[in-house]
Formats: C-alpha cells, sequence, structure tokens
C-alpha cells in the first residue's frame, strides 16, 4: 500500500481556505472507513498559507494517512470545458477519493471536453467532480455518483439541487450541464448545453 492513499483538494481564496468543514467532515469519515480509527489531526492544523499563495484562487492537494500528511499549493487554472463525451465503466467503486487516478487515464480526455461516466447504465460523475444537469428550471445530480463532493453536498443541504437517478438514455431529457468541484462552484457561466454531448463513445467499454 503506498504512503498516502487518500487525498483532499482544497479551493483557497484570496487566503482563506474555502468548505473547510465539508472537507473534514470528508476526510474523517474517510480515515475511519479506510484505516479504521481517528484521524491523529485535524485539516485546519496543518493548513498554513504560504505567503506565495495568499492571493487569487489556489488548489490545495493534501495526500494523506491516519497519522501522517503532505500538503502542496498550486497556482488555479480552471479548465474551458465546452465539450462531454460519454464513456460506459462497469463496476466501479471510487467512494473514497483514492490518489490512485490511473483509471481516469484512460479515458485520454482532450484539453477542452469531459467525460460523463455511465457506470452500470447509471450516469454518475465526471473524471474530475460531480454533475449537474438542468430540466425546466431545476438542477439534477445523479444520485448514483462516484464520489460525494463537497460542493455537492453543499449544495443540496441548502436545496439548490436534488439527487435523482439518470440512466444514460435519459441524458437528453436535460437542457443544460454543469461540473462542479472544491475549485468551480455552482456558476451558471460554465453551463455547457447538452446538445454538446457526445454519445458514440458510449459503446466503448473501460
Amino acid at each position: 500500500m503506498c504512503r498516502f492513499p487518500l487525498f483532499e483538494t482544497i479551493s483557497v481564496l484570496d487566503g482563506q481556505v474555502q468548505n473547510l468543514s465539508y472537507h473534514q467532515q470528508r476526510f474523517e469519515q474517510a480515515v475511519k472507513e479506510f484505516f479504521g480509527c481517528n484521524p491523529a489531526f485535524c485539516l485546519a492544523e496543518i493548513l498554513i498559507i504560504p505567503a506565495e499563495f495568499q492571493t487569487g484562487k489556489v488548489r490545495c492537494r493534501i495526500d494523506y494517512n491516519a497519522t501522517q500528511f503532505e500538503v502542496k499549493f498550486y497556482p488555479y487554472q480552471p479548465k474551458q470545458i465546452t465539450q462531454f463525451r460519454c464513456v460506459e465503466v462497469k463496476n466501479w467503486d471510487y467512494h473514497l477519493k483514492f490518489s490512485d487516478r490511473k483509471r481516469f487515464d484512460l479515458f485520454n480526455i482532450l484539453q477542452n471536453e469531459e467525460v460523463i461516466i455511465i457506470n452500470n447504465g447509471n450516469v454518475s460523475d465526471c473524471s474530475i467532480g460531480n454533475l449537474l444537469f438542468l430540466k425546466q428550471g431545476v438542477w439534477y445530480s445523479p444520485q448514483d455518483y462516484l464520489l460525494k463532493g463537497t460542493q455537492l453536498t453543499a449544495l443540496i443541504d441548502q436545496n439548490k439541487v436534488m439527487l435523482t437517478k439518470i440512466r444514460k438514455e435519459d441524458l437528453k431529457q436535460y437542457e443544460s450541464i454543469m461540473m462542479i468541484n472544491a475549485l468551480n462552484p455552482f456558476d451558471e457561466k460554465r453551463v455547457v448545453s447538452t446538445s454538446n454531448i457526445d454519445f458514440f463513445d458510449a459503446y466503448r467499454k473501460y
């Protein structure tokens, strides 16, 4: 087993850690499930923002086990997504934020593209976050997500998003699609029309 099998990605905006309570909750749950114990530290204790990362949006990555951690900071450049491609997988499990993400590399995702991962026929996530779908003024997210992100959890708590089952054949019922993750909160400026979904690759099995 690798030294740090799990990780968290956190947004830091002008030196302020975003959604820390949601990250702490997921971190504690992951340690208890994976290691069978409580973590020896909390995220607030280890998140010391260096001076050079006190301005703008910064990506913080914390690789960890139950007792040790490694924290790194990176300037953040958002991905401009204009196209989604359906990909089908079987029996994928990524309910914890595992450091080993080699399976996602199989998709060979292009620069302005993301994938819609269809797991056992059910729409789940993309490679870097959760997905939201708009229908008749209401935003939905697949109940069969691979990993429940902190942004998704917050939107559900705020009654802004509803979980629902979405099958591959249901996608054309929706008008728009949006990717969300720790560094990309809900923002209608990032909405992509579902007409920009390529269904062709859905017939390839990963």
